[in-house]
């Protein structure tokens, strides 16, 4: 684990175990979660949404999944519709960055 790991990368290690792969970040657009996962990084995403909103205490549903390129990074953009467990309705959304630079270029290559 990198020095500057953020407190949630320090409990997703803790929480999963010192291999996880997310390296730093802090899921904001700003600081997304870096993921070194090379196959199924996709995979790494939800086990970090599915874990941080079960701590919350929320349901949630994906309303958005969205891709960016620039400054040679690759950052994955989650919205989720968010709710306390049990209520009957959606009563707000949650954003979730990955950068997945890694995976996305291990699967570029793949391609070629």
């Amino acid at each position: 684990m990198q020095k500057s790991a953020s407190t949630l990368v320090k409990l997703l290690h803790h929480d999963f175990g010192h291999d996880f792969p997310v390296v730093s970040g802090t899921r904001k657009e700003d600081s997304p979660l870096v993921i070194t996962e090379l196959r199924d990084y996709v995979a790494v995403e939800y086990a970090v949404v599915r874990h941080i909103m079960q701590a919350l205490g929320e349901e949630w549903k994906l309303a958005e999944q969205r891709i960016s390129h620039g400054n040679g990074r690759t950052i994955e953009r989650m919205v989720v519709h968010a709710k306390p467990a049990g209520a009957p309705d959606w009563t707000g959304s949650r954003r979730f960055h990955f950068d997945i630079t890694a995976g996305w270029r291990a699967s570029e290559r793949k391609m070629d």
